[in-house]
C-alpha cells in the first residue's frame, strides 16, 4: 500500500523524471531501446530513485515530451554526462544521438562554443571509466581559464 506521500512529486523528483525521459529521448534517436540502453534506463531510474511502474509510465509516454534543463551548473553537467553514457551505451557512437546529445547541451544553457569541448571531454572520460566529479573539476577549470 502507497502512502500519501507517494502520490505527490516534489521538485528534486519532478526533475529527476525529467531527466530520466532525455535518456530515453537519447536511448530512441535511433527509433528503438535496444537491451543494453534499456538495462542502463532501469539501472539509472532505479539510482533516481523510479520505481518499476514509473519507469514503465514514463516509457510509455516518451512520445510527449519537452527538456526542462536543472538550474544548478553541476546538476546540468551530470545530467549531460548520463546523456552521453546513455549515447555510448550500445557500443555505437551514433551522430543522431550526438547530435542530441549536442542539442540537450545547448539546452541546458551551455554555451554553443564550449560544447564541442565538452562532449569530447565527457566522450573520453567515459570510455576511459573517469570519475564524474575529476570530469566536473576539469570542465570548471577549462571554462575559467576561457574568461
Amino acid at each position: 500500500m502507497m502512502s500519501i506521500v507517494e502520490y505527490f512529486d516534489y521538485p528534486d523528483r519532478t526533475q529527476e523524471k525529467e531527466h530520466f525521459m532525455d535518456l530515453i529521448l537519447i536511448a530512441l534517436a535511433d527509433g528503438i531501446i535496444d537491451d543494453t540502453e534499456m538495462k542502463m534506463l532501469v539501472r539509472l531510474g532505479k539510482n533516481m530513485g523510479l520505481t518499476d511502474p514509473e519507469i514503465d509510465d514514463l516509457l510509455e509516454s516518451s512520445k510527449n515530451w519537452a527538456y526542462i534543463p536543472p538550474y544548478d551548473l553541476i546538476r546540468r553537467f551530470e545530467q549531460l554526462y548520463d546523456i552521453v553514457e546513455m549515447v555510448l551505451a550500445d557500443g555505437k557512437m551514433e551522430t543522431k544521438k550526438m547530435r542530441l546529445a549536442g542539442m540537450l547541451a545547448l539546452k541546458s544553457g551551455f554555451a554553443v562554443n564550449e560544447i564541442p569541448a565538452l562532449l569530447d571531454l565527457l566522450i573520453r572520460g567515459i570510455k576511459n571509466r573517469e570519475a564524474e566529479e575529476d570530469l566536473f573539476n576539469l570542465y570548471k577549470n577549462s571554462i575559467m581559464t576561457l574568461k
